[in-house]
């Protein structure tokens, strides 16, 4: 007992370096909240949602996609900076239109399509999980936390992408020590058992990451962040309100299964509320 607690204290931590010891690394970002509504007149389009995304890269992938990233934020901004800080891809941002993506700053229409070029040409995949909140809250008597049971879900389709005994990590956005203790003691029971299907890969998880997407010093990002982050944006933007823009379309081919079909590119739950990818 001792020696297991001593793992999993080891087990959630910051990331410091991506090394080929762990050859495969999900980073995961969410839009949308988890709070479930009892009251129907509570209930809008706008709280409907939550969707959580799982951007998987490869180690070996790693310096091809930085060299991507750097060029892109080196085009638009002096040596990538804003402000005495790296540019960081935040879909919220980018469609609004402020700070580092203000039009007084760059041609907003040139790096949009400049950003879903490289989306793209990127070597990554893409789980996302999507929960339909009202419908989740009618179909169970006793409904579970939304975003836990989007975050075991996405974990399943991780763990399923593993070669046996690929070593593999978890990079979570962290939210303050509070928030990242809290998500950690709600996914750590699955993470110690998993389920039946993936009962031994999921212990081939070695890590769980809490990242900010800047480094303390400003300086630097984790990219990998940013395109979850951009993932889940423009899929909760799409869900939402049927937005599909150039950004979201440019993960077309990035989910798991390659050409998204029904079961391959997302998974919504429940079952029912599937909307199938229009394309523009």
């Amino acid at each position: 007992m001792i020696s297991k607690i001593i793992i999993r204290k080891k087990f959630m931590k910051r990331m410091t370096r991506w090394t080929s010891e762990t050859p495969r690394l999900m980073a995961v970002d969410e839009s949308g909240t988890s709070r479930l509504y009892d009251n129907e007149d509570e209930r809008t389009e706008e709280n409907r949602w939550i969707v959580i995304s799982g951007a998987i890269f490869s180690q070996s992938d790693n310096e091809y996609n930085i060299e991507k990233i750097i060029n892109l934020k080196n085009k638009y901004w002096d040596n990538g900076m804003f402000r005495g800080e790296r540019v960081v891809f935040h879909g919220r941002e980018i469609k609004k239109g402020i700070g580092a993506f203000s039009k007084r700053v760059i041609d907003r229409d040139a790096f949009i399509d400049d950003l879903s070029v490289v989306i793209s040409e990127l070597q990554f995949e893409v789980a996302s999980i999507c929960i339909d909140k009202h419908k989740h809250y009618d179909k169970y008597f006793t409904p579970n936390n939304p975003y836990v049971l989007a975050y075991q879900f996405l974990l399943e389709r991780f763990c399923m992408t593993l070669k046996p005994k690929e070593h593999s990590s978890v990079l979570n956005e962290s939210r303050g020590k509070t928030e990242d203790n809290k998500l950690y003691n709600l996914i750590k029971p699955f993470l110690d058992e998993g389920e039946p299907y993936i009962s031994d890969q999921i212990h081939q998880i070695d890590h769980v990451y809490f990242n900010s997407k800047l480094t303390s010093d400003k300086k630097k990002s984790h990219f990998m962040l940013e395109i979850a982050d951009l993932s889940s944006y423009t899929l909760h933007r799409y869900l939402r309100n049927d937005i599909s823009t150039k950004l979201f379309q440019s993960f077309r081919n990035k989910y798991i299964g390659g050409h998204p079909i029904r079961g391959h590119n997302y998974k919504i739950f429940p079952k029912s509320c599937y909307k199938n990818w229009r394309i523009d």
